[in-house]
């Protein structure tokens, strides 16, 4: 099922904001300037979601390989399937993972990554180790996957007891972006958006 694409919408257009009044952007050249605002407009127009990309299959294949090596865990299919249509983001105290930037062709670091992540989360904390497989956090949660069933749940930062469970990837997901957007009203429905596209469900940050 397809990410809710308003919320991804509102995620790049954020994104794009927040580049063009920063110091990076102000200090380019103006011809820098020119081609950058015809590349996140070409983006847009191509239907995509300008500095919001997906993982790409190489990218991805890396990471599943990398995960099994150093963890013994196969990457989730529903967790592929996000990382195709987002290849995580930072925003407002919420991150979802991506893929590691040293397994990326650029090696661009563009956030936190994936591996590195559970690394640090297995050893931080040894009673999560083979359990979850962390996909995000915020500042109150960690986003998760359960091994044992593929559930994707939320867990108290504090104490790791489990606060809730999605009925799937996708809704986890959305729920983060809501949560980084800092929407927490009802949700408005877009008329050009099919049903499979809109938020379904119990919506966790609003609790």
């Amino acid at each position: 099922m397809p990410l809710n694409r308003r919320y991804l919408k509102e995620m790049s257009d954020l994104f794009v904001n927040d580049l063009k009044r920063s110091d990076y952007y102000r200090t380019l050249p103006k011809n820098q300037q020119h081609d950058l605002e015809d590349r996140l407009a070409t983006e847009a127009a191509e239907g995509l979601y300008p500095l919001l990309p997906g993982a790409d299959e190489t990218e991805l294949q890396r990471l599943s390989e990398a995960l099994y090596d150093k963890l013994h865990v196969q990457l989730p299919a529903a967790v592929l399937d996000i990382l195709r249509q987002v290849d995580g983001f930072a925003e407002n105290g919420v991150s979802l993972y991506g893929v590691d930037g040293e397994l990326r062709e650029d090696q661009f670091d563009s956030g936190p990554g994936l591996l590195a992540e559970n690394l640090v989360n297995w050893s931080g904390y040894p009673e999560t180790l083979q359990k979850y497989l962390f996909v995000g956090d915020s500042d109150l949660w960690h986003f998760a996957i359960e091994l044992a069933t593929g559930d994707p749940v939320a867990l108290h930062k504090t104490t790791l007891r489990q606060a809730h469970r999605f009925l799937t990837m996708e809704e986890l997901v959305n729920d983060m972006m809501q949560q980084a957007l800092g929407d927490y009203g009802d949700e408005t429905e877009d008329p050009e958006d099919e049903p499979g596209n809109r938020s379904t469900g119990f919506h966790f940050s609003r609790n």
